[in-house]
């Protein structure tokens, strides 16, 4: 059963989940989490190996990035006034995985837009963010769906950015941008 005050997770009453999961089952909601992920990790790995890359180490389980939350609420921006909205999380506040590792990738997201005729409305939009904890993809991929969500809620921003800044891990320090402005109509 989903659990309607963190969207994204599972709320488990008594009875859900049975002790020993019954032949042909498949163990219930817990389970096809789990071989969501072990298909979803083994297919991030098999698609590395194509360009070379070997994970070192251990390697833990993550979810597609389809698993991640996928509504946003919104409300009517009814003003003629022209505002530039920002959103910024603090650090800690916002973490996916690493595809290679599984590993924790720590940052903040900066989410700026001049709004059309919607806002975004925050508790929903933190929702969405902390949804992608468990969520293996690499960070450039990851900026650029959070963007493609943004505006596909938005409908209609006049401008909108979206930017990670990512811990720095291995001395590299990765921020990504994706800005309307620099998008080719189409």
């Amino acid at each position: 059963m989903t659990d309607d005050l963190h969207p994204g997770t599972f709320r488990f009453e008594e009875g859900d989940a049975p002790a020993a999961p019954p032949s042909g089952d498949g163990g219930g909601p817990l389970d096809a989490l789990q071989e969501e992920a072990l298909r979803h990790t083994r297919l991030s790995l098999a698609h590395m190996a194509r360009y070379g890359i070997r994970p070192e180490g251990r390697v833990l389980l993550f979810l597609p990035p389809e698993a991640r939350q996928q509504e946003i609420h919104r409300m009517p921006y009814r003003h003629a006034a022209r505002q530039t909205v920002v959103y910024a999380t603090e650090a800690g506040e916002f973490s996916a995985l690493c595809p290679f590792s599984g590993l924790p990738d720590f940052g903040t997201v900066r989410i700026e837009y001049v709004p059309g005729s919607w806002l975004l409305e925050l508790k929903s939009l933190k929702y969405y963010l902390l949804s992608w904890r468990n969520i293996g993809a690499a960070q450039e991929d990851i900026t650029a769906l959070m963007y493609e969500d943004l505006a596909r809620h938005l409908e209609d921003p006049e401008r909108l950015t979206v930017t990670t800044d990512y811990n720095v891990r291995g001395g590299i320090h990765t921020v990504c941008t994706v800005d309307s402005r620099d998008q080719r109509a189409g």
